[in-house]
């Protein structure tokens, strides 16, 4: 008999849709199609199962000076919640070591509720760093993260060529931060010169012109080191051009992350702004038209949430500089609904997307397909049934994460998970968290086979 049997949803993959039962046995989808008598019966009739979503942009490690205020059991209780059964969380090179940051990552992910795999962040790109590649990609590890913005990159450009060459070579995947050091510097000095400090000015500090300086310098970066980039937060119409361009001639991949497919620079003129302060700023609404239209054709791989929120107090900090509000917020829970809710039902882009952009397509990018992001036999047991009926009002206190606030509070979303499984396990059921901390496990990923 067969554990677990969802009955009469509608399956979505890329390729389409068809009325099918899934059939879960352990931690494994056993079929598709016609499924005999099971222990447990899920009717799913009038709903869609969808693959578990994988988010490859998350901040839920700590590092030596940082403990996230979501660290991996709130994060992923956020995650699981709203249908995300895979996160990958950044972390931090420590004492020169890549290996170390992985520890730290792996012993925060005890707590984890969701499956999990982590991106480390090249601080120091020496050689023992680049030697320490080859033997975590044996151990699963193939995500390296390299930040443009910080001066490092800038002092140290040829090293970070170097890295890239060693994370070819070894078919690991660079996520990339694409903003110009010295136009943010500049800008940003010349604000503080001007007395120009408050949050209104912030995306003054950090223009276009820089991310699309940085886009176009990473991608050229690929193309003579012959890595495969992804391009993280994408946030700009002229941006996404250069990322367009790019894709004909190096192995690139680009990210949006919520915030930019939803508001726009107006949001700057609240007195409240700095509730909305990640990097890049929010944009202008063309910015979020060419957004939209990329994920419709294909441009833009995935949608990445960045997920670091801090509470409003510490955003809202009084006399505190444009440059010293902690940038990023809270988006897990509400990822997968929002984009359905704003996007499918709005007709911006099909139910294929975005099973595509938030589910399958991250799993290939990380290595992880077809294991996740995927509805098929043999196939971890991660499916969303989701409700594309169901109406919510997105109130933070409603939702799982430990921030008091939500970039999209008092929001009318329609389409919302009903049930989550995660590896066969039931983890969330009809507005309550199931799972029990310490359930996720690391997900190996292969080399980049692009």
């Amino acid at each position: 008999m067969t554990d677990i049997a969802i009955r009469g949803g509608t399956v979505v993959t890329p390729e389409g849709e068809r009325r099918a039962d899934i059939a879960v046995d352990g931690e494994r989808i056993s079929a598709i199609g016609e499924v005999g008598p099971a222990s447990r019966e899920i009717d799913a009739k009038g709903k869609l199962l969808l693959p578990g979503c994988v988010d490859l942009h998350t901040h839920l490690a700590s590092t030596p000076t940082f403990t996230p205020l979501d660290d991996f059991e709130h994060g992923t209780r956020a995650a699981i919640a709203g249908g995300v059964t895979t996160v990958v969380s950044m972390v931090f090179q420590e004492e020169g070591s890549l290996r170390r940051g992985i520890e730290r990552g792996t012993r925060d992910a005890q707590r984890s509720l969701a499956d999990f795999a982590f991106h480390v962040v090249v601080t120091d790109p020496s050689e023992a760093a680049r030697a320490e590649i080859p033997g975590l990609m044996r151990d699963g590890h193939a995500g390296l993260k390299v930040f443009m913005v910080s001066p490092r990159f800038v002092e140290r450009r040829d090293a970070y060529a170097l890295l890239l060459r060693a994370a070819a070579d070894a078919g690991a995947l660079v996520a990339v931060h694409a903003e110009d050091h010295a136009i943010v510097a500049a800008r940003t000095a010349v604000l503080h010169a001007a007395g120009r400090t408050g949050v209104e000015h912030f995306p003054e500090s950090r223009p276009v012109e820089a991310e699309v300086k940085a886009v176009a310098e990473a991608i050229e970066l690929a193309a003579t080191t012959e890595a495969t980039i992804y391009l993280v937060h994408l946030s700009s119409r002229r941006a996404i051009e250069t990322v367009r361009e790019g894709k004909r001639r190096a192995r690139v991949f680009g990210e949006t992350r919520p915030l930019y497919l939803y508001l726009t620079r107006a949001q700057f003129a609240r007195p409240d702004a700095a509730l909305w302060v990640g990097q890049p700023p929010l944009r202008e609404t063309d910015d979020v038209a060419a957004i939209w239209a990329a994920l419709a054709d294909g441009t833009l791989d995935t949608v990445g949430t960045d997920h670091v929120p801090h509470t409003r107090a510490a955003k809202l900090a009084p006399g505190i500089s444009f440059d010293r509000i902690p940038p990023g917020v809270s988006n897990l829970e509400t990822l997968l609904p929002m984009l359905y809710s704003e996007g499918v039902r709005t007709k911006r882009i099909t139910l294929s997307t975005l099973v595509e952009v938030l589910a399958s397509s991250p799993a290939r990018i990380a290595g992880m397909y077809p294991r996740k992001g995927a509805l098929a036999a043999g196939s971890d047991a991660d499916v969303v049934i989701f409700d594309p009926q169901a109406e919510r009002t997105i109130h933070a206190v409603d939702l799982h994460s430990a921030c008091d606030y939500d970039p999209y509070e008092g929001w009318a979303v329609r389409g919302w998970p009903e049930i989550v499984i995660s590896r066969g396990e039931v983890v969330f059921e009809r507005g309550s968290v199931v799972a029990k901390p310490g359930r996720g496990r690391l997900v190996p990923r292969a080399p980049s086979a692009h």
